[in-house]
């Protein structure tokens, strides 16, 4: 995720995102609308729509959630999960080493009617990699965190837990960093499926290798 002062003001308003989100800060009751409500309270977490890098994970979650489960690495506030859930992804697994953050996400986890799809934990990638939560791999996997922690985690194993086909969604990346970023994905099985920017920032979603 984007350092603290990387974080533009928190959204005070709804605010549409992309296609089909609302994002509605908790404050507020949610408004009648055709757009899928999000309705968040982002407390000391990261992720209330505000931030250029939660809004083109939105827009890739728009166009590339599909059915099956989904893993949200870096949660936050649970944002990308909830979506992801309300665009009909089940099991959904958020998990964040930030004990606080996993609390916020679980209130808006409940917050959004989407307890029987999401569950937000405590943990790391090495966690999730050996199935401390019932979901190792995913046909969708979500980081939004800073580049040089992404780079971490292709060390450790993030390409793993993608299963054959899947994506991956990549963003709290700078455009600069990039060419970095875009460099790891064929070591690791992976090619650039799309690329969207916002600003100096940068979303990459990349496809994993099918069974042969």
């Amino acid at each position: 995720m984007p350092s603290p002062a990387q974080r533009p003001p928190k959204i005070l308003t709804p605010q549409p995102i992309g296609r089909r989100f609302l994002v509605v800060p908790a404050a507020l009751p949610p408004p009648a609308t055709d757009r899928i409500v999000l309705h968040i309270d982002a407390g000391s977490a990261f992720g209330d729509g505000a931030h250029p890098t939660t809004q083109l994970c939105l827009a890739a979650l728009d166009r590339h959630c599909r059915p099956g489960a989904l893993i949200d690495l870096g949660a936050g506030t649970g944002i990308l999960a909830i979506a992801a859930a309300k665009l009909g992804a089940a099991p959904v697994l958020g998990v964040d080493i930030d004990a606080a953050s996993v609390e916020i996400a679980r209130a808006n986890i409940e917050r959004n009617s989407v307890t029987g799809a999401v569950r937000a934990e405590e943990g790391s990638l090495a966690d999730v990699l050996a199935g401390r939560y019932g979901v190792a791999q995913a046909p969708v996997v979500v980081a939004n965190i800073l580049a040089h922690v992404l780079v971490d985690f292709f060390a450790a194993g993030l390409a793993d837990t993608v299963t054959p086909d899947g994506l991956l969604i990549l963003s709290g990346v700078l455009r600069t960093q990039g060419p970095e970023l875009r460099a790891r994905l064929g070591w690791h099985g992976l090619t650039l499926a799309a690329e969207e920017r916002s600003g100096e920032w940068l979303c990459v979603i990349a496809r994993k290798a099918g069974n042969a």
